[in-house]
């Protein structure tokens, strides 16, 4: 991750939002109106009325919102006091997390592949070493494989922002990188 010293006034960042009072829709209609990137980590979750199940898609962290944006984007939602969101910043520091591109495209890769099983997880519960994944429906994404809820699963995190266990991957599968 960057800090905002050597970040470029014109280049375009992934900054992580945490967004308050049931504003996410307005909040990611805006940052569209406004040509920015938007990323929300979404899942299908079946519902039951009556005797009849249907699917609906809802955030796998409720409150969490990605924006691609410039420096200034996030410095004016993070002083506006009527923008409703706060920007994550890098851990006992107030200065915002940057998300690196890399990072962020295998978070939305492996949140977007159509896992049937995909739960928020406490980053503080993944430990272990760094895998990449060479087979199967992860193929090349990266993360930890980490016991939640009694079952291995794989984790991918962004650093002080989220973590996410998909399904369980083969050991064929499982490429140690550190």
């Amino acid at each position: 991750m960057r800090g905002l010293s050597v970040m470029e006034s014109n280049e375009e960042y992934w900054f992580a939002y945490r967004v308050f009072h049931n504003k996410i829709k307005s909040v990611i209609a805006q940052a569209q109106t406004d040509g920015w990137r938007v990323f929300v980590p979404m899942r299908t979750v079946e519902k039951v009325e009556g005797q009849q199940p249907h699917f609906i898609e809802e955030p796998v962290i409720p409150s969490l919102v990605f924006i691609r944006s410039t420096k200034e984007y996030m410095m004016a939602i993070r002083k506006d006091p009527n923008s409703y969101i706060g920007v994550y910043c890098h851990p006992g520091t107030p200065e915002p997390a940057v998300i690196d591109d890399r990072e962020m495209d295998i978070f939305m890769f492996v949140t977007t592949t159509g896992c049937q099983r995909l739960d928020a997880v406490d980053e503080k519960l993944v430990k272990g070493d760094r895998i990449r994944v060479t087979g199967g429906l992860f193929k090349g994404a990266e993360g930890y494989i980490t016991r939640v809820h009694g079952t291995k699963r794989f984790v991918v995190v962004i650093k002080g922002v989220a973590a996410v266990a998909t399904t369980f991957v083969p050991r064929c599968y499982i490429e140690k990188i550190g």
